[in-house]
């Protein structure tokens, strides 16, 4: 069943130019998709708009099928956005975190849901149950803003950067408790983040946004640039160490335009070991991945500031020898470059 449908959005503030345009889009129940981009991409009004706490400047969003209107009382309540500011009513970490039940008028067993949100992302329920929201850290404050939506076990949770502003230790608590609002209850989740490697091990689906336009659903490696002219048919991104990434120069016009790598056009092998006749760059072996929807190994390559993304055959997994840290070169083919 469709969660969402998106048809032909436009949004813009202002009556600015605008800053999502999306012709046709539609989000499946029951899944976790991750939303990628740079800044300024649109992710951030993307959520809102999903989350009902915006209406599109033009087009249509439906909700289950339903026309949505924002704040519309028969849907909001189904909806929990965790947006990337943390605000937090003056009052205590429990009446907080009950405030969203008690405005649905949802009391059964609230002492023991909200204990449970509590400890699902590591604040103890004695020691936190009654502290004032001025004497949080900017981390406790984050984790009761998340406790406070998984309270409500919501149908769709959508997190902008839900872990940009916390210390590792409860990074890896607010991820766990993500992951079993999905499992336990089967909440949808949109999950907007730059911590690649998470949506990777994590997500059913990745959706890349750049400049409010929908890049490609998949995993594959998006490079923004900057480009360089090379010569007359290509151009080129420098890397690290002096290595620059080649790529047949995109149609005339879309200097901005980004340039879409699929793995399965990448290979992988030890440096000096690559096939005549492509280029290649190197990097380090930084994960292996199970990719949920195919079943196969994605293997993630560092090269400076770019991560590239390999589809691996299992004969290379079975031959041993790839384990995260090694050296490797990637090998690819300019043409295979597509642009958007």
């Amino acid at each position: 069943m469709a969660l969402y449908e998106i048809d032909q959005l436009v949004h813009s503030y202002r009556k600015r130019a605008p800053v999502l345009c999306i012709d046709h889009w539609t989000v499946t129940a029951g899944g976790i998709i991750g939303l990628t981009g740079p800044n300024g991409s649109g992710k951030s009004t993307l959520l809102k708009l999903l989350g009902l706490v915006e209406q599109p400047s033009r087009g249509e969003i439906r909700f289950e099928g339903r026309k949505t209107d924002p704040f519309a009382a028969g849907l909001r309540h189904h909806i929990a956005l965790l947006p990337q500011e943390t605000h937090l009513l003056k009052r205590s970490v429990h009446k907080n975190i009950a405030y969203g039940l008690r405005i649905r008028n949802d009391r059964k067993a609230e002492a023991e849901r909200i204990g449970e949100a509590m400890s699902l992302v590591g604040l103890s329920p004695d020691l936190f149950a009654k502290r004032p929201w001025f004497a949080l850290s900017g981390g406790e404050a984050r984790r009761v803003a998340l406790a406070a939506r998984l309270v409500l076990r919501p149908r769709v949770l959508l997190l902008d950067e839900p872990t940009a502003s916390v210390d590792d230790p409860s990074a890896q608590l607010m991820n766990k408790a993500i992951v079993h609002a999905h499992r336990q209850w089967g909440t949808s989740l949109i999950i907007a983040s730059h911590d690649a490697q998470w949506l990777l091990d994590v997500c059913d689906d990745m959706v890349h946004l750049f400049q409010g336009r929908l890049l490609s659903r998949s995993r594959r490696t998006l490079l923004y640039g900057p480009w360089q002219h090379m010569d007359d048919r290509h151009v080129g991104m420098q890397l690290a160490d002096g290595q620059v990434f080649i790529a047949v120069k995109p149609p005339a016009g879309e200097d901005a335009a980004v340039a879409v790598v699929d793995p399965a056009r990448l290979s992988m092998a030890p440096p000096g070991r690559l096939p005549a006749g492509r280029r290649s760059v190197e990097g380090v072996l930084t994960r292996l991945t199970l990719d949920k929807r195919s079943g196969g190994i994605e293997a993630s390559i560092a090269v400076g500031p770019a991560t590239l993304s390999v589809c691996l055959p299992a004969e290379d997994l079975a031959a041993g020898g790839l384990v995260p840290g090694r050296k490797v070169s990637v090998a690819y083919d300019p043409q295979d470059v597509q642009w958007h």
